[in-house]
């Protein structure tokens, strides 16, 4: 009997090991910040936003990394957190590349959204709570407050809460826009003078705001090697879709 105990007790410490290693590898393997975050935070109102890109070499593999700022509302005063480098796989990277400066996940008034949009647009922005759309010119009588073109959020209140959204201007057809774009699962970019886009990572305001992140991406030989292997991979798959088209495709 004690040696039937004894061996019983060997198999149990097996699988229980066994069962941890598996659990451990469930949660940290090919598992972004993000959704960890997610998860640990869907009761409270927050904010991730994509504060800093980059890629660099560890041996003979790149490496992806991004940091955050994390935005939370607590009794109508904004919180921000800024994170240090988290690393992320390549996919998730190239997912979010054209988003530097936006919001890549939020949750408020228990609505997720992993759709990328301007910081705000999505519960502070728009919401009579916070503050009204105007006139951008009230005293010039040419335009009118019922122009959605010429309309601009002003907040109540001023501070930390509204740092992220005085920064520019907020205009009503960009709000409405954003939510058209969001709805069909899509990010809004605004839009597009002399190549740059209103918001997110090839906005001029962006290009002003971190031009360290741009010289770093210019300058660095990890970058370049990333472009390259991007460049190679979309040649791949243009050349596999045009292959598709010219042998009649899978029809619709």
């Amino acid at each position: 009997m004690r040696v039937i105990h004894g061996i019983l007790i060997i198999v149990l410490s097996i699988s229980s090991v066994a069962c941890g290693n598996k659990e451990k590898a469930s949660v940290t393997i090919g598992e972004e910040y993000t959704e960890r975050y997610i998860r640990t935070s869907r009761a409270s109102d927050f904010s991730i936003v994509l504060n800093d890109m980059n890629v660099d070499t560890q041996g003979d593999k790149l490496h992806f990394q991004h940091k955050y700022h994390i935005l939370k509302v607590e009794n109508d005063s904004l919180k921000v957190d800024s994170l240090d480098w988290k690393t992320v796989n390549e996919d998730f990277f190239k997912k979010h590349e054209a988003n530097l400066g936006m919001e890549i996940v939020s949750n408020h008034d228990n609505n997720l959204s992993r759709i990328a949009k301007p910081v705000g647009f999505d519960w502070a922005v728009g919401n009579p709570k916070y503050g009204e759309w105007e006139a951008e010119h009230p005293k010039d009588s040419t335009h009118t407050n019922t122009d959605s073109s010429r309309r601009v959020w002003r907040p109540h209140t001023s501070g930390l809460f509204w740092y992220w959204m005085l920064r520019r201007p907020a205009y009503q057809r960009d709000y409405v826009s954003n939510k058209v774009y969001n709805a069909s699962g899509r990010s809004y970019y605004g839009g597009t003078t002399n190549g740059a886009t209103s918001y997110g990572t090839n906005s001029a305001y962006q290009k002003s705001k971190r031009s360290s992140f741009f010289t770093r991406k210019r300058s660095s030989s990890s970058w370049s090697t990333f472009r390259t292997r991007k460049s190679a991979s979309s040649s791949r798959y243009d050349g596999g879709s045009t292959t598709r088209s010219r042998s009649g495709g899978f029809g619709k």
